[in-house]
């Protein structure tokens, strides 16, 4: 079966401060259900910016994100936050 459990398209994601960061640039991923992921890359690339939003923890400046067909940008913090 190929179920998408993981889909982002066009993510990107900026940081402001004392400059502008891109720190995702127009990012497409498709994980499907039973796949293994391996995020690799140098220090400072974006793997981080990019787990966290994956895990609802942060949310992209422009594209859309979607884990098991929900937005994670649509929720409330309450409902993105886990509760064991």
């Amino acid at each position: 079966m190929n179920e998408t459990i993981v889909a982002l398209q066009s993510v990107c994601k900026l940081f402001d401060g004392a400059g502008r960061v891109q720190a995702l640039d127009s990012i497409d991923l498709t994980v499907l259900r039973g796949q293994r992921v391996a995020i690799t890359g140098p220090s400072g690339s974006g793997k981080s910016t990019l787990l966290n939003i994956i895990c609802g923890l942060d949310i992209p400046t422009s594209g859309r994100v979607l884990i098991n067909n929900t937005d994670p940008a649509a929720m409330n913090d309450d409902d993105r936050t886990f509760e064991a």
